[in-house]
């Protein structure tokens, strides 16, 4: 798709319902991708090495982020979409050429059900919300997570629009927050990379960093520049340490033959709860200052956490015990 973009782009011709009907194919595949690859990565992860291995990945995302948008801009810049997209189909191509080399077995399903049918789809759903029913634990790091990001990806026209407008404040000073945050998660991924929380430990130390992290939300825009810049930094070190936990835990906890419907249905409450919330934020926005949005929005968030993740404490931190020590 992306070299047919190119390769379109590159005769002069441009078509907007085509791109929307490839976005939108784009957006399916990376949908499918995405649950596909949370099930299979802890498949590859050493026995005892779970918080590493997810401690790496989610160092790896915002790090090649901070350093690939200069870069990408510079190469729109000075040769063009179509050269950049010919670039992104051939960057395509090397990962799933690399992909395909890893070597894991993986469990079948058992039954003759053919695998793509509509009975076997509805059996599937059904089971997972049998599983998920007796999960009290998973329901509410699932709902928080979902409202959480939801009102945070609401955040962000509204940051972006208070940097633009408010007196002294530039567009410019709102990018250097990626870079503060980039250097956060960095640190703290190191930090996590050497350190090892005790499985009994985990509840109370990711509760915290949620605590902490809504709260730092509500104060941001009310701060001088440069304790923003420090807001974010501390958030950046402290969101990969919960992550990582948050991540190696569920997935471990999570049996395999559950584990992509689960997955599943995470990934829908999020993008459901992001469409939402998201919206919601920016018709607050209307009719309230950008700095009280903000405010109410991390709040309202901090209340839901208690209402989910403390009321539900017993079986969240039966959850974060896993996977439990090895003694490695």
């Amino acid at each position: 798709i992306y070299a047919a973009a190119a390769l379109i782009l590159s005769q002069g011709w441009f078509s907007f319902p085509v791109l929307a009907v490839g976005c939108f194919i784009i957006g399916t595949i990376n949908s499918v991708y995405m649950v596909a690859y949370e099930s299979f990565y802890p498949l590859v992860l050493p026995k005892g090495q779970e918080e590493k291995g997810y401690t790496v990945s989610s160092m790896l995302y915002p790090v090649l982020k901070v350093l690939m948008m200069p870069l990408a801009a510079l190469l729109f810049e000075h040769l063009g979409v179509a050269v950049l997209l010919l670039i992104q189909a051939g960057l395509s191509l090397l990962a799933a050429g690399i992909e395909n080399r890893i070597q894991v077995t993986e469990t079948r399903r058992e039954s003759g059900e053919p695998l793509f049918s509509l009975k076997t789809w509805w059996g599937d759903i059904r089971e997972a919300a049998e599983f998920l029913k007796g999960e009290r634990g998973l329901r509410a790091l699932y709902d928080y997570m979902a409202v959480t990001n939801g009102v945070a990806a609401g955040y962000a026209p509204l940051l972006v629009a208070f940097f633009r407008t408010a007196p002294g404040f530039t567009a410019g000073m709102y990018s250097l927050f990626s870079v503060a945050e980039f250097l956060g998660r960095t640190v703290g991924g190191a930090v996590r990379y050497r350190w090892r929380l005790k499985p009994d430990k985990r509840f109370p130390f990711t509760f915290f960093v949620y605590q902490l992290y809504e709260s730092m939300d509500a104060c941001l825009l009310w701060l001088p520049y440069p304790l923003m810049l420090v807001n974010r930094a501390v958030c950046g070190f402290l969101g990969i340490n919960s992550a990582a936990i948050r991540q190696a835990a569920v997935q471990s906890y999570l049996p395999e033959r559950f584990r992509a419907r689960v997955n599943a249905y995470g990934s829908v409450l999020l993008t459901a709860a992001s469409s939402v919330l998201s919206l919601g934020m920016g018709l607050l926005g209307e009719v309230l200052d950008y700095r009280l949005c903000v405010t109410v929005g991390a709040l309202c968030t901090l209340a839901f956490c208690w209402g989910t993740v403390f009321r539900r404490r017993k079986d969240v931190a039966e959850v974060l015990r896993c996977p439990a020590e090895t003694g490695e």
